[in-house]
């Protein structure tokens, strides 16, 4: 039976982030299959799909590691027209909320509507736990219209339970994987040209530094291969920084800043997509985009959340942290590019994750969730 669900989320829509990508990808599935979806958002001017409704102005702030926009206070009067022209089967929260917009949202929901939550967040420090406590407590009242809990990865689920007090099911982050192996079908890597590819926010916790650092200890111990150049796309606070270093480097490094249309296919001519983000990241969803697309290896640095994402695969996963670091992606670029049976062998294991991170796939499981939430609302 087609819903009407309307996806609540505090941030805009004009920049797809890791949560707006969740949504945006789910709900264009939901839409596929006939279902009605709506989001009901922060402050957005350029929406990449239909039926958006804006309901806040937004201010960006700094948190758990990264900019972030939250909401100035959403008024009643938006949010119950919203409300009122479209009867909700279901409002699909993503979590933590502010109390200003979702949590407003849920204090006008009619009673028949089934409410789930997503959570999508990690602790990056002791402040972002102490924060989203803190959080948990202010909006303690509204979680309780909460009928149904998602968590992205079992480190959101960790967050949520600590935060919230609340418990629920692991469904991951969703990839289209066709969509990213169509746009990628006719890139081609060159074997005289070996290729790296970083994609990702220019900030400290998602590691670009990092990989140069990498870059710079394989020049000094002259393992890289002949013909490595290596691509950053992205954009951020650490961009001159970045150029800085790279400047300093033989290996040529070009940087795009951001993509988007062209970001499956910049990540098929990758022989190496390597991401050393730091502790903070939930679940990465650049890493299944990255294997979907048919990166030669996706390489990912061993937070809990990439962690989780990779299955705990060791040929994978290298240290973000300790005085080795830089030698061991460095030694681990070398040899994707220069053991093509090792690299052979790991690019299968991943292609094998990505049949549990397929759209289609993880969106029976969110069928199945509202299914349960609207249930519980009609006992």
């Amino acid at each position: 039976m087609p819903l009407t669900i309307g996806f609540v989320f505090d941030d805009t829509l004009d920049a797809l982030d890791g949560v707006q990508q969740h949504i945006v990808t789910i709900g264009e599935e939901l839409r596929r299959r006939g279902h009605d979806v709506h989001y009901l958002v922060g402050e957005t001017h350029d929406s990449p799909v239909p039926n958006t409704h804006p309901l806040s102005r937004n201010v960006m702030v700094r948190f758990n590691g990264n900019r972030m926009r939250i909401p100035l206070p959403a008024r009643r009067a938006a949010i119950h027209g919203v409300l009122a022209a479209h009867d909700f089967d279901i409002l699909h929260v993503q979590a933590p909320y502010s109390p200003f917009l979702a949590g407003r949202v849920l204090r006008e929901a009619s009673p028949a509507t089934g409410v789930v939550a997503t959570y999508h967040i990690a602790c990056a420090d002791l402040a972002a736990q102490v924060g989203g406590r803190l959080l948990g407590l202010i909006d303690m009242q509204t979680h309780r219209r909460v009928d149904e809990v998602i968590a992205v990865s079992q480190v959101a689920a960790r967050y949520a339970a600590a935060t919230a007090h609340v418990r629920g099911v692991v469904i991951p982050n969703p990839v289209d994987v066709d969509r990213f192996a169509d746009a990628a079908r006719h890139a081609r890597r060159d074997p005289q040209a070996p290729h790296v590819v970083f994609l990702g926010r220019l900030v400290e916790r998602k590691g670009p530094m990092q990989l140069l650092d990498a870059i710079a200890y394989g020049e000094r111990a002259s393992i890289l291969p002949a013909g490595l150049h290596v691509t950053i796309a992205g954009d951020g606070p650490l961009m001159c920084e970045c150029r800085a270093k790279a400047s300093r480097l033989r290996t040529p490094v070009e940087f795009l800043g951001t993509v988007d249309e062209t970001k499956a296919a910049l990540l098929a001519s990758a022989d190496v997509a390597a991401f050393p983000s730091l502790p903070g990241e939930t679940f990465g969803i650049v890493l299944p985009e990255a294997i979907a697309s048919g990166a030669g290896v996706t390489l990912a640095g061993d937070n809990p959340g990439y962690r989780w994402t990779m299955r705990g695969d060791e040929d994978a996963l290298f240290p973000i942290s300790g005085p080795d670091r830089a030698r061991i992606l460095a030694e681990r670029i070398r040899r994707a590019i220069a053991d093509p049976g090792w690299a052979h062998a790991l690019h299968k294991r991943e292609r094998a994750l990505l049949a549990r991170y397929d759209v289609a796939a993880v969106t029976d499981r969110v069928e199945e969730v509202y299914r349960r939430a609207i249930a519980d609302r009609r006992r």
